[in-house]
């Protein structure tokens, strides 16, 4: 699934309204662990962000336009689908992340001009690039061309939360785009629904009121907070 310009920024932009949105892992190693591979591929430099501008201060949610280049090459576009659905797979109520076309909305993510998504920008771009370098170095070709069992055991090299021997900066990739994968997935109304959210509901006929146990519920709340009435 390839979402046109027009829906991811609307997604991007929704997903940017969540508190999760501004959330960013450490990226610093912690003490103790192991260095999961006998050899660490480097980390690569990142080309520097093409200029761009910003929706300002007052955006049309409703009709965005379309002001920054995107950054992904179908390559890496299809790397982050992958990756989607191998950490968000598809279920009985769901597709994958990256059946829904997750690339989409973390490319329009890291392409736009803002502090926090340049940020991303780094970890995403300089990940994508030591993911396949090191896929090399451990099967001799890149990431997409591995196994699914190869690539499993590179992902697992990166679940820790004590990095240590140059793995900072993949494992801070790598919790970086779990982010995204679920900033973006349950944005949407398939991740919704995976989740069991159901929103606001329409009610048939007079409204009847709370129910009682929302009554006496939000009683015990206010006496708990000495806000109840004597």
């Amino acid at each position: 699934m390839t979402p046109s310009r027009r829906t991811t920024m609307q997604w991007m932009m929704t997903a940017a309204l969540l508190p999760l949105a501004r959330w960013s892992p450490a990226g610093a190693a912690g003490i103790g662990g192991a260095v999961p591979f006998d050899t660490v591929a480097p980390w690569p430099a990142v080309p520097a962000a093409k200029a761009a501008t910003g929706y300002g201060r007052d955006p049309n949610l409703m009709e965005p336009r379309i002001v920054w280049p995107l950054t992904l090459d179908r390559q890496q576009r299809a790397t982050i689908d992958l990756l989607g659905d191998m950490i968000l797979p598809p279920d009985d109520v769901s597709p994958g992340a990256g059946k829904l076309g997750v690339g989409a909305f973390v490319d329009e993510w890291i392409s736009a001009p803002y502090p926090v998504q340049r940020a991303d920008r780094e970890r995403v771009i300089g990940g994508l690039g030591w993911l396949d370098a090191q896929s090399r170095v451990l099967n001799g070709q890149p990431f997409v061309a591995a196994t699914v069992a190869q690539r499993a055991a590179l992902l697992d090299g990166l679940s820790t939360a004590a990095p240590v021997g140059g793995m900072a900066a993949p494992v801070a990739f790598m919790d970086t785009l779990r982010k995204l994968f679920v900033l973006g997935f349950y944005s949407l109304p398939e991740g919704k629904a995976d989740m069991g959210y159901i929103g606001d509901q329409p009610t048939q006929g007079p409204y009847p009121g709370p129910s009682r146990e929302a009554l006496a519920h939000l009683d015990r709340v206010l006496r708990d907070m000495k806000l109840a009435s004597s």
